[in-house]
């Protein structure tokens, strides 16, 4: 933000809140609105600013100005249930948020906006616990992990789902990640079966 390093982290008490790196102290006044605990956050750039998108228990996404601790806009709504997990990206050169929820989905949100882009991800069989943004060569993809034990890879540019689902864990997929190992793209899960798994996404 700035010349500063920030962290921005999220609470059950229902705020976020952001740390200035340097000197461990909180920087402006809490971001509060939303109704009940707030579980994902991310940090990045949009349209200039820096900003955070926040998720939480009201079923809301929400973006802020991280200079002001201004909302911007009116909340992003149309997951039901709470919303667990944000990621962020591009698309097209758009800045992006995907986030997973309760309600089986994870959805795309065009940051300049606020605007959902295109029809929610469909697939997953229970709540959508994590989501994660890279590349597939040229292709941007989104990793999602849930309850039915799946990761389940998706094209963002048409919305699809991309191959069969990773399975393998016992249980609920908590955390996933995307990078590469030797050059090769891969996705890294973790479950609740309290193991991490690693996958090739070139299959």
């Amino acid at each position: 933000m700035g010349d500063r390093h920030v962290a921005v982290t999220a609470s059950a008490d229902g705020t976020a809140r952001v740390w200035d790196l340097r000197t461990g102290e909180q920087s402006g006044r809490p971001l509060t609105g939303h109704d009940g605990a707030v579980w994902g956050v991310a940090a990045g750039q949009a349209g200039g600013r820096a900003i955070a998108v926040t998720t939480g228990d009201d079923g809301t996404v929400r973006v802020w100005d991280l200079a002001s601790g201004r909302q911007l806009g009116a909340p992003m709504t149309g997951h039901t249930g709470w919303v667990r997990s944000v990621a962020l990206g591009t698309l097209d050169g758009v800045p992006v948020a995907i986030t997973g929820g309760e309600d089986t989905t994870a959805r795309v949100w065009d940051l300049t906006t606020r605007k959902p882009v295109g029809a929610p991800l469909t697939g997953h069989t229970g709540p959508v616990w994590s989501v994660a943004i890279g590349t597939l060569g040229r292709v941007p993809v989104a990793v999602t992990g849930g309850e039915d034990r799946t990761a389940r890879v998706w094209d963002l540019n048409s919305g699809q789902e991309l191959g069969t689902p990773l399975t393998g864990h016992d249980d609920a997929v908590w955390s996933v990640a995307i990078g590469l190992l030797d050059g090769k793209p891969i996705a890294v899960t973790a479950s609740r079966d309290q193991t991490a798994r690693i996958w090739p996404l070139n299959r």
